[in-house]
């Protein structure tokens, strides 16, 4: 009695199959969050290269008026970048890069802004040439306004606040390089500013039933 009592049962452990089932489990779902986190990265990229260049226009549409001078918008493409220029003076330097190397500030420059791996393009992945389908200054009608390229952003800002060089109306479209590279549609990170010439400025993004307003 004593020895059964005192011999120690065998403890059953796992079969190959079972840690195959479990590293595979661990596997797939370490691939979706490492996928949902790069899908949310691209996207958080793409909106603060849209941010930016939204915020530079608002400012430097104000000061037009407020100053009673006029300020230039181009593009350059030796830095990838686009400035908001009074006088000589770089009021903001805006740089759209493929790669994470940050150029840095120049001499001069009173802001800066770096979006790394977010460029600028005249088409989206499907070829579309234009934002398309929406009413986006709610006069009632759908809207068909050309993306300019990155090449031809070359505007002025008025002093009356007004914007030359967009025609009506353009639109500068932003995306992510990694989805260029991946064509990678999943996410729709297609986000472009919409520029009309009375100085009206709408954000719009691309989605799986098309252009709307954010």
């Amino acid at each position: 009695m004593v020895y059964e009592m005192m011999r120690v049962k065998p403890e059953k452990g796992y079969s190959l199959i079972e840690i195959l089932v479990v590293i595979a489990i661990l596997a797939i779902v370490m691939g979706v969050a490492a996928f949902s986190y790069r899908t949310a990265m691209r996207a958080t990229r793409v909106k603060q290269g849209l941010s930016d260049l939204y915020d530079g226009f608002v400012a430097a549409r104000s000061q037009a008026i407020i100053q009673n001078g006029e300020i230039s918008v181009a593009y350059n493409a030796g830095s990838r970048s686009i400035t908001f220029t009074r006088n000589g003076t770089v009021l903001d330097r805006i740089v759209f890069s493929k790669s994470n190397v940050d150029p840095g500030r120049q001499a001069g420059d009173q802001n800066y802004h770096f979006e790394k791996y977010t460029v600028l393009r005249s088409s989206t992945r499907e070829g579309d040439t234009a934002v398309t389908g929406l009413d986006v200054d709610g006069d009632g009608s759908t809207d068909n306004i050309p993306f300019l390229s990155a090449g031809s952003v070359n505007l002025t800002i008025e002093q009356t606040g007004f914007i030359n060089g967009v025609g009506n109306a353009s639109a500068i479209l932003v995306m992510h390089q990694g989805d260029i590279d991946d064509n990678d549609t999943s996410g729709e990170r297609e986000y472009a500013l919409v520029i009309f010439s009375t100085g009206l400025l709408k954000r719009v993004r691309h989605s799986s039933t098309g252009w709307e307003l954010f």
